[in-house]
């Protein structure tokens, strides 16, 4: 079997040159990990009933769990302007609209933090005003982490997108913005939310169609560059939801005519 994967976009050609790569982290009631936002960790119960019990190791005849997760605090997920503005913009809605198409160009970029007093910081590279003018890509993937990233983030002051980040993003028409850490903004900022308001827009009128995706995990092992991004969301009518973005990275082939 062999797979094919080709986009038109602009005036080139984008195919995929490999097997996809999962960016996901699973939401995981067993070891509890990752988690942020002071949350405990995901937990699954069998349900019990008038003396019915929903666990095979207890005698049960099925296994029927109930779930318990916060998507901001448990696992990769994806968002809409809804989790900064009072508006009903669920993702379930998004993800089955053309504004969240199944496959979408996208760069992929290292973005290693930098000590600035007692934050990490992630600073927009030099070079990213070029390759979005050269490419237009839909998405962006931040990679900021070396991939450790089943642990308990909370109180640990996680880096964060320094001012002007996203406002690049949003001046080259970036859609969607994905990124290995719990959060684009400060564990703490008193609720400025400021990459997440410059992205999203203002609530009187928000970039209508744009998605944030946070807690990514992005192998190392993966090349920066361009690629084609499949955004995978889970069927919840929320804010956010569960989200397996895969990776495919790409070539690039310039049309004439």
């Amino acid at each position: 079997m062999r797979f094919r994967l080709e986009l038109d976009h602009g005036n080139s050609t984008w195919r995929a040159k490999g097997d996809p790569v999962d960016l996901s982290i699973p939401v995981n009631p067993h070891t509890g990990l990752p988690r942020a936002w002071y949350k405990g960790p995901a937990t699954a119960e069998p349900v019990r009933s008038d003396g019915w019990i929903g666990s095979v190791a207890e005698g049960g005849s099925v296994n029927f769990r109930d779930i318990s997760f916060n998507p901001h605090a448990h696992g990769t997920h994806t968002e809409t302007h809804e989790h900064i503005h009072d508006t009903f913009n669920p993702i379930d809605a998004l993800a089955r609209s053309p504004a969240l198409p199944f496959v979408m160009p996208a760069l992929l970029v290292d973005t290693p933090p930098t000590s600035t007093g007692e934050d990490w910081v992630v600073e927009c590279p030099e070079s990213l005003d070029a390759s979005l003018q050269k490419w237009s890509p839909e998405a962006v993937i931040l990679r900021c982490t070396n991939g450790d990233l089943h642990r308990n983030w909370s109180d640990t002051n996680p880096p964060f997108l320094a001012a002007g980040f996203a406002e690049t993003l949003v001046e080259y028409d970036v859609r969607h913005l994905l990124i290995d850490l719990p959060s684009v903004d400060r564990e703490v900022d008193g609720g400025v939310l400021r990459a997440h308001n410059a992205f999203f827009g203002p609530g009187a009128n928000p970039r209508s169609g744009c998605t944030i995706s946070e807690l990514l995990s992005v192998p190392s092992t993966v090349q920066a560059g361009v690629g084609l991004l499949a955004m995978q969301v889970s069927a919840f009518v929320n804010d956010a939801a569960p989200s397996r973005p895969l990776w495919f990275p790409a070539e690039i082939v310039e049309r004439t005519g």
